[in-house]
């Protein structure tokens, strides 16, 4: 039952002249839950201002007017010492990229800031080595604490892949020591004198869940859930597809039975998170393949490999925003959408590409909040058009933005009018 449901029920089964105050407090609740799913947090990576001329993405071009919380990815840890470490600290600190950062809320006030540690090359080694014994990761934590005091900021996000999973070098052991880690950064932010959130991004993939997640605990003890509801499918599959799938499809089988945004929610929900605990990441990239016979076109056809590099991003299988944007603009492309998955894609020749766009993101931004999810988290800043080389910069995030804030706009209005039930 939604929360409007709820707060209509109760106030038509209550005294007439209680009506007021229970009005008061549940305009309290909605107001709460209008904080939480009105959430859009955008990631910035501190390698994206390597890039050459105009392309370098540095701190101070974050829109921070876009998003309500901005994550500053990634720091790491440090194998010999068990502590909190910079990865680039060539930016970080040389260039103080973590003061930038911090420095955002005198252009935002409002803004919530967080960090976040871990990574696809970061790995999951090291997370491993830490957090088999109480005592790193005590220091661990120590080390936490000391750099969220220094920097004044809101939350700690973990992005450890995947515990558990020996090809990234994880133990079987990691599956509870990260539910001990998690459980032990909540208890320190709470002794501390200004708390911070404490939240952990997770995957969709049922099997990683299982070696790696003590999902019951987890929701216990985090936060915020991120759950990461991208790259679902790529080159590597040795099939063509769209990355970030809405709801099951009838090609959906075997291992990726259950591989879809809704179902990844359901497996939290199930486990005994709340859905304002969860906030759903959402891609602003595309995944690109080559096709092994371009007359077969269809999501599920033979790839032979990923598709041409972009000349920016120059990564295999992936084209930023504002790559896919001009290449789109090109003769040739015939673009389909994918109904279920609620995402489009674009075939020229023997190149297929699965990505994101407004009408995409908006349908899936919508369905986050019909199931009262806390929001989204944008991945990332600067695969976006930042520079608005195909028209309006932010084009991706500025939908997200405004689909969300018309979310909140609405829950506004219902809180008030709950006075004229």
């Amino acid at each position: 039952m939604s929360t409007k449901s709820v707060c209509v029920r109760i106030l038509r089964e209550i005294p007439a002249g209680a009506v007021l105050t229970y009005a008061v407090l549940l305009i309290v609740i909605v107001g709460q839950v209008v904080v939480a799913s009105s959430r859009v947090i955008c990631y910035y990576t501190n390698w994206s201002q390597t890039r050459a001329n105009e392309y370098s993405y540095q701190l101070e071009d974050i829109p921070g007017h876009l998003c309500t919380h901005v994550a500053y990815s990634f720091l790491g840890v440090d194998a010999a010492t068990s502590e909190l470490v910079s990865l680039k600290p060539e930016f970080d600190v040389a260039q103080d990229g973590f003061g930038r950062f911090r420095d955002l809320k005198q252009r935002f006030p409002n803004l919530k800031l967080i960090v976040s540690v871990g990574g696809w090359t970061h790995g999951g080694e090291n997370f491993s080595q830490m957090a088999s014994s109480r005592d790193s990761r005590l220091k661990f934590v120590a080390s936490v604490v000391t750099f969220m005091e220094r920097y004044r900021l809101d939350g700690f996000e973990i992005v450890w892949l995947w515990p558990g999973a020996p090809e990234r070098g994880g133990r079987p052991q990691d599956k509870d020591n990260f539910y001990y880690l998690v459980d032990e950064l909540k208890q320190a932010s709470q002794r501390t004198a200004r708390p911070w959130e404490v939240s952990i991004q997770v995957p969709i993939d049922r099997a990683r869940l299982t070696v790696g997640y003590q999902q019951e605990w987890l929701c216990q003890a985090a936060d915020y859930v991120h759950l990461a509801g991208y790259d679902l499918r790529g080159p590597w599959t040795g099939q063509v597809d769209v990355h970030s799938i809405l709801k099951r499809r009838l090609l959906d089988v075997d291992y990726f039975y259950t591989f879809n945004i809704a179902d990844g929610v359901e497996s939290w929900l199930s486990k005994g998170c709340t859905a304002d605990q969860i906030v759903l990441g959402l891609p602003v990239y595309a995944r690109t393949y080559t096709l092994q016979h371009p007359t077969n076109t269809r999501p599920g056809s033979k790839a032979s490999g990923p598709g041409e590099m972009g000349a920016i991003t120059n990564d295999p299988g992936l084209w930023a925003y504002f790559e896919l944007c001009e290449k789109l603009n090109q003769t040739g492309w015939t673009q389909e959408w994918d109904k279920t998955a609620a995402s489009p894609y674009a075939y020229r020749g023997d190149q297929w590409v699965g990505f994101e766009n407004e009408l995409s993101l908006e349908e899936k931004s919508r369905w986050a909040t019909a199931k009262g999810l806390a929001g989204v988290y944008v991945y990332t800043l600067d695969l976006d058009d930042y520079r608005g080389k195909c028209g309006q910069t932010y084009p991706l995030l500025n939908s997200l933005s405004k689909i969300m804030q018309n979310n909140t706009d609405a829950e506004e209005e219902f809180s008030f009018a709950i006075f004229r039930q």
